[in-house]
């Protein structure tokens, strides 16, 4: 799918209302731009955000606190000391 937009005055451009829709974006998200290999991406970081937890929770699991987990190995730690 092929779309064409403007830079316009302060480098603001529009995206797509087709694509805006496609990636579920409304007015106040945020998106992550990657520039490689001279061609621009983005990225919601919603989007990104999922990403990143499905990785973890490869290797985690989803029911144990990363917070209470790291709290107790700090407090191993300063026993320790």
């Amino acid at each position: 799918m092929l779309a064409k937009s403007k830079i316009v005055k302060g480098g603001k451009i529009s995206i797509p209302a087709t694509y805006r829709k496609a990636l579920r974006l409304k007015e106040g998200d945020e998106i992550i731009f990657n520039l490689n290999n001279n061609e621009l991406t983005l990225v919601p970081i919603k989007t990104s955000l999922q990403k990143l937890r499905e990785m973890i929770n490869q290797y985690h699991d989803p029911n144990t606190s990363l917070v209470d987990k790291l709290i107790a190995e700090r407090k191993a730690e300063a026993r320790d000391d």
